[in-house]
């Protein structure tokens, strides 16, 4: 080819990328950050004829464009992904959108049973376990297919240790919505989800109501509304005595001594459900826990997305496996170790909660626990 024609070639291949494409602009869903189950939308641009869509930089599939929008169905093991969908029309770019840092769930993941039976079975033989243990232990184990309870312990009061920061979560991403990913408080927000940061939950207290005292009073509203009426986020309470505190139930080896933040292993139950089921749109845990179905699937996400690193392993990640999916929150201190997690297995959700504690707990004493609970769930 002479050099005449090479640059005409040349200035016309620029002025085609050169015609601009309409602006990039988000998914309808899911939306960054989000959990999902699989199914993707996106409302076409003028002119688009086609779409094509990419998971990370690979093409898992393509559309023409019928009303205005595509649906595609995504079948992928369960993860944290990055969505784009390319738009093309009349032999160019028309726009891309995308999803980044979105949470894909199976779709047996979507069952939102409130409790609604008692496995005395089971029950009992967390009970033995439980015994078994050498300090104070509690369970709580929620089969979100089905609504079927068990536990053993679980309305007995425990030092709650970093599991009453999910009232931090609920108001944060209430007040900071409705989409707190692009507030100043976000970092803070992730900080506290993810690797349960103290810094980050005081410095959100402060933000949510002038300081850390009046902070600590949203936090706790956040709690009771959820349900989690037997938890203090703040302040030195006997067991079983604070205000709005549900009595004691299912507690027969309750803890003898005051404790400064307290919760139980119901509690915290409740709490995962009614972020799990809002995550669905189920209203009255949208109602409950005061979030909107974008920030309650970005909070569950954030807890899916939780840091196996350090103490925050827990007791449930290790003896779970890293390929189960598992929306989780941890509580440590020199003498305890709670873990809580939705556990989003092939059969559908549960809620497994222990709570460990003894004066100079040994973790690998923990663990080993939670490693015979799994064993007696499977």
């Amino acid at each position: 080819m002479d050099a005449p024609r090479r640059l005409l070639t040349a200035l016309a291949a620029a002025a085609l990328a050169a015609v601009p494409a309409a602006s990039a602009r988000e998914l309808e869903r899911p939306l960054a950050g989000e959990v999902f189950f699989g199914s993707v939308r996106a409302v076409a641009p003028v002119g688009a004829m086609r779409a094509t869509l990419f998971v990370g930089d690979r093409r898992v599939g393509a559309r023409a464009v019928a009303g205005g929008s595509v649906t595609f169905s995504l079948h992928h093991p369960p993860g944290s992904y990055d969505l784009r969908v390319r738009w093309e029309g009349a032999g160019r770019l028309v726009r891309r959108d995308e999803a980044r840092g979105v949470w894909l769930l199976p779709r047996s993941a979507q069952g939102a049973a409130r409790e609604r039976s008692w496995d005395a079975e089971l029950s009992g033989r967390l009970g033995g376990l439980g015994r078994s243990f050498s300090g104070y232990a509690a369970f709580w184990v929620h089969d979100l297919s089905t609504g079927t309870t068990a536990g053993w312990n679980s309305d007995a009061s425990f030092p709650a240790a970093s599991l009453v920061k999910l009232g931090v979560l609920f108001a944060a991403l209430e007040r900071f919505g409705p989409r707190p990913e692009r507030s100043a408080a976000w970092r803070d927000i992730r900080d506290l989800a993810v690797w349960s940061s103290n810094h980050a939950s005081n410095t959100l207290l402060v933000r949510l109501g002038g300081s850390e005292a009046r902070g600590a009073r949203v936090a706790q509203a956040a709690l009771w509304r959820a349900g989690a009426t037997a938890s203090t986020f703040t302040g030195n309470y006997r067991l079983g005595t604070s205000v709005g505190a549900a009595p004691l139930g299912d507690a027969p080896a309750p803890l003898p001594f005051l404790t400064y933040r307290r919760t139980t292993a119901h509690d915290v139950g409740r709490l995962l459900f009614e972020l799990h089921a809002a995550a669905l749109g189920n209203r009255l845990a949208l109602r409950r826990t005061g979030l909107s179905l974008h920030t309650a699937r970005l909070g569950l996400s954030l807890l899916l997305g939780s840091d196996p690193r350090g103490l925050n392993l827990g007791v449930l990640h290790p003896a779970l496996g890293p390929s189960v999916p598992m929306a989780r929150k941890e509580g440590w201190t020199t003498s305890l170790r709670h873990s809580a997690a939705i556990v989003y297995g092939p059969s559908g959700p549960r809620i497994v909660v222990v709570l460990t504690y003894r004066t100079g707990l040994d973790p690998a004493e923990s663990a080993a626990l939670a490693r015979r609970l799994v064993a007696l769930l499977r």
